[in-house]
């Protein structure tokens, strides 16, 4: 096992905590049309980019339920949610983007969310610098749970699969990490593990601060 060089990182639900928030808008406009909006059905679009996660909702309603409707009223709900409450970092994430940087380890954002809202982020949490690249779903062919994304990551920064992690929330991103032969370690958010993503996952960790844990505590497994 080579040098680890690069660690790549999801974003809402990993490093950021706006799936709650997410979800609960999606849920306010559903419930206005006379829907219910289970939290099972939101875990099935986690990871999901544009077109992808429209098509989910699609199904689960068996088109009964406008969804470009949906998604316009959605949006604004949840940007009021975020201008309410704020982007909070996940538990962890200062520590472990700090660790890293003194191993000096790239950082890298693959995210389906549009490249705009990924700056967003970053830019109202202080983080802008901290990263050495950040990549949206929208800037390759195929989004989660395909390769693309996380093959992108590693040639932009310039490494391989061997020196390289991912730290995912979803199962759609496990998938796409899993697929792009790139360790993954899986930090659960609004999504329970099965033992198929246990199965996938280098390792399962409770927040970002115990990848630290796992990174320095087990140098044979993990070269540093």
């Amino acid at each position: 096992m080579g040098k680890t060089n690069l660690v790549i990182f999801d974003m809402d639900g990993l490093l950021f905590d706006t799936e709650w928030p997410s979800y609960r808008a999606m849920k306010e406009v559903i419930e206005t049309k006379g829907f219910d909006f289970p939290i099972s059905y939101y875990r099935q679009m986690i990871g999901l980019h544009g077109a992808r996660a429209h098509a989910v909702l699609d199904k689960l309603y068996a088109g009964e339920l406008h969804v470009e409707t949906v998604i316009k009223e959605y949006r604004p709900r949840f940007q009021e949610l975020l201008e309410t409450e704020g982007v909070a970092l996940k538990p962890g994430a200062e520590q472990l983007l700090r660790w890293l940087e003194e191993q000096g380890i790239k950082k890298g954002i693959a995210s389906s969310s549009h490249r705009d809202t990924i700056a967003g982020y970053l830019k109202r949490t202080g983080l802008e610098r901290r990263f050495d690249f950040y990549l949206s779903g929208t800037e390759v062919e195929r989004g989660k749970p395909h390769p693309d994304i996380f093959l992108e990551a590693l040639r932009r920064a310039g490494e391989s699969q061997e020196s390289a992690f991912v730290l995912e929330d979803s199962l759609n991103g496990l998938k796409a990490a899993h697929a792009a032969g790139i360790r993954c370690v899986l930090v659960p958010d609004l999504i329970e593990p099965t033992d198929e993503m246990k199965e996938m996952a280098y390792a399962v960790v409770s927040d970002l601060e115990k990848v630290i844990q796992l990174f320095a505590g087990h140098k044979n497994r993990l070269p540093l």
